[in-house]
């Protein structure tokens, strides 16, 4: 039945894109699934479309298996996965990229960012970010948050640098959360918005800070999704 499904998702997919992609030059999109489980059908569809986005503008598909979560991520899945984007008839640049075998590589990006004050060690749990945003906006936005979700107030950000080190050294779980306004102001000054052109909506903008300092690495993990 999935992969009845898979052909129907292979039909509609050539029927939605049409001939949009009118640019013929290098492009290089990719999928990263994650070998938690095996390949479902939202999974299927990216893994398609980037596909055809690709093949149609003479560009590139690259495999990335994110898997990172070793408790989770078994080889299984990831041969299952692999064997159906095969089936799918999917081609891809080779060889597959695993982020298992990169974990040096972000180290080093980590101290780079660490050394220009970028990122900062974050001890607070879901609960306690939750109980320090109800502290600050009231009782009124539980529903909201249980809607959406909540954004890092910035709790940790303050935190007294001997302070850090003595909860560090303890062994205490931390998160590391970039700094968002310092990146934005190194990299963009003082335009905020990003801006990228989407090919059915047009020009689009955003505002990275909107979503407060996001997790790039976790203590025992050097890298995040």
């Amino acid at each position: 039945m999935l992969r009845l499904l898979l052909c129907c998702a292979k039909h509609n997919i050539n029927n939605v894109m049409g001939d949009k992609i009118a640019d013929k030059s290098l492009l290089v999109t990719r999928f990263a699934p994650s070998p938690s489980g095996y390949l479902h059908l939202g999974h299927a569809y990216s893994a398609l479309f980037a596909d055809r986005v690709a093949r149609r503008a003479g560009g590139k598909l690259l495999i990335r298996i994110e898997d990172i979560d070793r408790e989770r991520c078994q080889p299984k899945f990831e041969k299952a996965i692999v064997s159906d984007l095969a089936w799918l008839g999917l081609s891809w640049e080779e060889p597959i990229r695993r982020q298992s075998e990169h974990i040096e590589e972000y180290k080093d990006q980590l101290e780079k960012l660490t050394n220009m004050g970028l990122i900062y060690p974050c001890f607070c749990t879901r609960k306690d970010i939750k109980n320090e945003l109800k502290k600050i906006n009231g009782a009124p936005h539980d529903e909201y948050l249980n809607k959406i979700g909540f954004v890092y107030p910035g709790t940790c950000k303050a935190l007294n640098p001997v302070s850090v080190r003595q909860q560090i050294s303890s062994g205490f779980p931390y998160a590391l959360r970039l700094d968002m306004k310092k990146a934005i102001r190194l990299v963009l000054g003082e335009h905020r918005n990003l801006c990228w052109l989407d090919q059915e909506e047009g020009l689009q903008r955003a505002i990275p800070d909107k979503f407060g300092d996001v997790v790039l690495a976790r203590k025992n993990v050097p890298t995040s999704y």
